[in-house]
C-alpha cells in the first residue's frame, strides 16, 4: 500500500473518540502518517471530554489542546484514510461527501477500504461514551482504540508490525 497522506479519525462530536484515536495514532505512529481528528456533528472550539483527557494522561498523552472541528470539505484536503467510529458514521460520510476518493475505512476493520467495497457490516462498532457518561464506558473505549490503532499499524506503516 502506498504511503497515505495525513489519517483522519472521525466521530460524532470530535471530543471523546476521534480526538484520543488519533493522539493514539500519532504517539505510535511517530507522526508518520500526519494523524488529525474531526466530527461529523462538531461545534468548533469545543474541548476534549474530561474522562477523554483522563484516558489520554493514563497512556502519557496530552488532549488539553484539542479543539474540535466540523467536518467539511477544507478538512479533508491531503487526507489519505478517513476512518470512521461507527456504519452509520459511514452512511453519513459518504451522503455529505459523496464524491470523496479517498481512502475511506472504519477503525474497527482494520486494513479495507470501504470505498472500494468492503463490507461495513463486519466492522466492531466503536461505541460512544458520552452517552454512557461513565469513566468506565470512557476505559473501554480508549481500550479499544488503542487496540485498533495497533491492528491499522501494518497497513500504515509498511514493514512495521503491530
Amino acid at each position: 500500500m502506498d504511503a497515505p497522506g495525513t489519517v483522519l479519525f472521525v466521530c460524532s462530536g470530535n471530543t471523546c473518540r476521534s480526538p484520543l484515536a488519533a493522539a493514539l495514532a500519532a504517539a505510535r505512529w511517530q507522526g508518520d502518517p500526519a494523524c488529525a481528528s474531526a466530527g461529523l456533528d462538531a461545534s468548533p472550539g469545543c474541548p476534549a471530554t474530561a474522562e477523554s483527557c483522563d484516558q489520554a494522561r493514563e497512556r502519557g498523552l496530552d488532549l488539553a489542546r484539542h479543539r474540535s472541528r466540523p467536518l467539511d470539505p477544507a478538512v479533508l484536503e491531503g487526507t489519505g484514510w478517513v476512518l470512521l467510529m461507527t456504519p452509520g458514521q459511514l452512511a453519513r460520510f459518504r451522503s455529505r461527501f459523496p464524491g470523496y476518493a479517498g481512502r475511506v475505512g472504519l477503525l474497527g476493520l482494520p486494513g479495507i477500504d470501504l470505498a472500494a467495497g468492503g463490507d461495513a457490516a463486519a466492522a466492531e462498532t466503536v461505541d460512544d461514551p458520552y452517552r454512557a457518561g461513565t469513566s468506565l464506558a470512557y476505559a473501554r473505549m480508549a481500550d479499544q482504540v488503542d487496540r485498533l490503532v495497533e491492528a491499522w499499524t501494518a497497513h500504515l506503516q509498511p514493514g512495521r508490525t503491530p
